[in-house]
């Protein structure tokens, strides 16, 4: 016997007998639910049939999963799968041409050749994943928009929680919808198919109503994303019940004192204002953040988590243990009471020192200021005429602009029309794929260029103003601001969630955002889950923020010749 042949013989035997033993391995529950979920995903986002509507797959699930419970084996399993997609009406594949341009960033479907299936389930699994011949049922972009819609997702209407395989579909649905139409999955914390183990793990079990909205919550949290905001009622009615009667400022991990609602409660503590609170339940602030608003507020950058700061006293019981430094600078530990509800009395609050009262005003005789919160078009347009002359103008951005377009703006500070941004967008016929620049509204030619040739355009110094509440559209109109020739950004990270939301319906009627489209500059810098580029820090202390550092800060720009524009 020549050696190769023997060789071969040993490979064969190795093979069959390992094949032989994968078959009548037993089937864990969580891997049965995992294979069989993966399976319902690819088809709902692959299949031409399935993604056309045709049949109730919520319902498809559900009537499905429970029969698991009778597989031993992964033969059985890999029978019942193949079985499964063949009980569906055929599905027309199309494999087209690649196309130029696409990015693999979130394209995932090891699994496929990860598990012990057999040929013909592969090989059906792979056309699928092929498969360029998909409906737009479950997820379309519309006649006028590149932005994906879910509008069909209606959920599931007798949903109970209590319902192992209704817990399951919740699962799976957001997992899927995740999976294949989350542009920015690829930036993560976690790898989104790594975490369905443990999900799927938690979802089997049986919880309390709290439980199950508190599982949810995390799950919705793991998309790092500052747009998928969503507090649950039950959550909120338990774990954030009570809360205070006076208000703070998050300066550098310490919190300030900033308002007080309710004067009357506020002397049953002791409290004042400018006092500043070190700890909270014998934690640092930082680490209160991270333990109590991170693992169920999804956020998109640790800096954005300082729009819930307030929250940290929200509590399930009435009172809770802080560390406080008064004023006089002592510091002690004692309990604040927290309310149910509290009428607003003798609202007292800090005011800040920089001399700002309007929507836009000189704050010195060569420099204006600009709020871009609420401020109208033709305030605009003034404040720009009366400013023209100035050698420079501070832009407020940490609001969220009401009544303005970016295009209100650099019609100002444009010499000529140019390009602010790039972004990465999903596309229908190939799930899990992206690309670069194209319109997210098919009859705009490019609404990512702003401005027109104008050589009377502004030419002071800009000092555009952004911190964590500078959010979305605010942070899309910032990168506008930013393409002007003589833009300076201080501050500190924006909240990382700059492009248009996507709202998905999970099988309970929950409804999700996400940012829907990716966020770069021009020159490739993400934006998306790192917010502005921020030329100079604000470091605020707690012994002088009411001045306004950012604005004392903009001042100092804007009359210092070591401004590097």
């Amino acid at each position: 016997m020549s050696k190769s042949i023997y060789i071969f013989i040993i490979v064969f035997l190795y093979s069959t007998l390992n094949i032989s033993a994968s078959e009548k391995q037993e089937v864990s529950d969580i891997s049965k639910y995992k294979q069989f979920g993966l399976v319902w995903g690819l088809l709902k986002y692959h299949h031409s049939e399935v993604s056309n509507g045709k049949y109730d797959w919520d319902q498809v699930f559900i009537e499905n999963i429970d029969l698991l419970g009778a597989i031993k084996t992964q033969k059985d399993l890999n029978t019942f799968l193949f079985n499964f997609i063949s009980s569906l009406k055929e599905s027309k594949i199309k494999r087209a041409s690649e196309k130029e341009g696409l990015l693999k960033n979130n394209y995932d479907y090891k699994w496929i050749n990860s598990y012990p299936f057999d040929e013909s389930l592969t090989k059906k699994l792979e056309a699928l994943r092929d498969n360029t011949n998909i409906n737009d049922f479950y997820v379309s972009t519309g006649r006028l928009s590149n932005i994906p819609t879910f509008k069909n997702e209606k959920g599931v209407k007798e949903f109970d929680y209590k319902i192992k395989s209704h817990r399951l579909l919740l699962l799976f649905s957001f997992w899927s919808c995740i999976q294949y139409h989350y542009v920015n999955k690829y930036l993560m914390d976690d790898n989104w198919y790594e975490l369905l183990d443990g999900y799927i793990e938690n979802f089997i079990y049986d919880h309390s109503k709290l439980e199950f909205e508190i599982l949810k919550s995390t799950l919705i949290a793991s998309l790092d994303d500052s747009h998928a905001y969503y507090v649950s009622p039950v959550v909120n009615d338990s774990l954030f019940k009570y809360k205070p009667s006076f208000g703070v400022r998050n300066v550098n991990d310490t919190l300030v004192i900033t308002a007080l609602y309710n004067k009357k409660q506020a002397a049953r503590d002791g409290i004042e204002l400018g006092d500043q609170i070190l700890e909270i339940e014998n934690d640092d602030i930082k680490t209160s953040l991270a333990k109590k608003i991170k693992p169920i507020l999804s956020t998109s950058n640790n800096v954005f988590l300082k729009k819930w700061t307030r929250w940290l006293f929200f509590n399930p019981s009435d009172s809770i243990k802080v560390k406080i430094k008064k004023k006089n600078k002592t510091i002690k530990t004692q309990y604040l009471h927290l309310y149910e509800n509290f009428e607003v009395e003798d609202y007292v609050s800090l005011k800040s020192t920089s001399g700002i009262e309007n929507k836009w005003q000189f704050i010195k005789p060569d420099i204006g200021y600009i709020s871009l919160a609420s401020i109208t078009k033709k305030e605009l347009d003034n404040a720009f005429k009366e400013f023209s002359t100035t050698k420079g103008i501070i832009i407020d951005l940490r609001n969220y602009p009401k009544t303005i377009s970016e295009d209100d703006i650099t019609k100002h500070i444009y010499p000529e029309r140019r390009r602010f941004i790039k972004v990465l967008f999903p596309i229908q016929d190939r799930p899990s794929m992206v690309q670069f620049d194209e319109a997210p509204l098919n009859f705009i030619k490019d609404p990512f260029m702003s401005g027109s040739r104008n050589s009377d355009y502004y030419k002071g110094e800009i000092i555009l103003l952004v911190n964590h509440t500078t959010q979305s559209k605010a942070e899309y109109i910032g990168m506008a601001i930013q393409a002007s020739p003589n833009c300076t950004t201080i501050g500190e990270s924006t909240a990382g969630s700059v492009m248009n939301i996507a709202t998905f319906t999970m099988p309970d009627q929950t409804n999700v955002n996400f940012t829907s489209l990716g966020a770069f500059y021009p020159d490739g810098t993400g934006a998306q889950r790192n917010g502005l580029k921020i030329d100079y820090q604000v470091h605020e202390s707690t012994s002088d923020f009411i001045k306004d550092q950012y604005i004392v800060k903009g001042i100092e720009l804007i009359e210092s010749e070591k401004n590097p524009n």
